[in-house]
């Protein structure tokens, strides 16, 4: 009985003061096709692809700026930056125009 009870208060004392990393995904999707894509998650270098395979998803987990940028759009595409599951950015495409969804988040 001691014992559960103080695995119990040891999971308990564990569990606050320390708050998770944030799970982050960005997502590029729909019929089109783009010419360069660009993305960058904080603490990293900026990547850019060309001409990338789509749909395109990318996952981070450091607090910060967040980016993902189209150019060349050629149909109809969406960037989309979810944060826990929680979609927090979303821009659609369908000009050929260039493509960007950013979001800042708190260090």
């Amino acid at each position: 009985m001691k014992t559960a009870a103080l695995l119990v208060g040891l999971l308990l004392a564990g569990s606050t003061g320390c708050a998770a990393a944030p799970d982050i995904r960005v997502m590029v999707e729909g019929t089109g096709t783009t010419d360069r894509l660009t993305y960058s998650f904080p603490g990293e270098e900026e990547r850019t692809l060309r001409n990338p395979d789509l749909p395109f998803q990318r996952t981070g987990v450091r607090k910060g700026r967040v980016a993902i940028r189209l150019e060349g759009v050629h149909g109809e595409l969406t960037c989309k930056i979810i944060i826990n599951g929680r979609q927090v950015k979303s821009a659609t495409s369908d000009t050929g125009a260039a493509l960007a969804c950013d979001h800042s988040m708190a260090v």
